[in-house]
């Protein structure tokens, strides 16, 4: 059984370079991630390597190594100085593909808890504080309770549009 062997790739190349790899390697697992994200103003399912400029593939590195090296779009096989191209463990290929769903890997979110404070970060009550109420439309929408006009108003905004109150801060000092 041959090893598995992380490649790396050029920028964006990683569909390409999966593609051409398929003829030379005895297997290619690029990993991909699935996530919403705001595009133009709009939430929408992104589709992104999870390991930008990197997939995985398992060849016979004696017999393939300069074929998988010199692939157009192939800046290098993984490797260190004195030992060479660096083995993946097959277990890291398999807890990958059983994390993954339908081909795609998916990060949730941190679950929020009733009464935990929140912040808008996206939207027109960007910039103020809610209090979390409920989760609502499996987990895309949130309910959650605004300090308007002296006064506290349920309003149901997108998930994305809020986060946790320490996960804001942290960003923001990590910039």
């Amino acid at each position: 059984m041959n090893s598995w062997y992380c490649v790396h790739t050029k920028r964006y190349k990683e569909n390409w370079v999966t593609r051409q790899l398929m003829e030379s390697c005895d297997e290619v697992y690029l990993p991909l991630l699935r996530q919403r994200r705001r595009v133009r103003r709009q939430l929408k399912w992104v589709i992104e390597p999870l390991f930008p400029s990197y997939l995985f593939a398992r060849f016979p590195v004696g017999k393939r190594f300069k074929t998988v090296r010199y692939t157009p779009g192939v800046v290098s096989v993984v490797s260190t100085p004195e030992d060479g191209p660096i083995v993946v463990d097959e277990t890291i290929i398999t807890v990958l593909r059983e994390r993954s769903c339908n081909g795609y890997v998916e990060i949730q979110p941190a679950p929020l808890f009733m009464g935990e404070e929140l912040e808008v970060i996206a939207g027109l009550f960007q910039g103020l504080r809610a209090l979390f109420q409920q989760e609502l439309k499996a987990g895309e929408r949130v309910a959650v309770l605004l300090d308007l006009l002296s006064s506290r108003v349920r309003v149901e905004l997108p998930r994305a549009y809020v986060q946790q109150k320490s996960t804001v801060h942290s960003q923001q000092s990590a910039a």
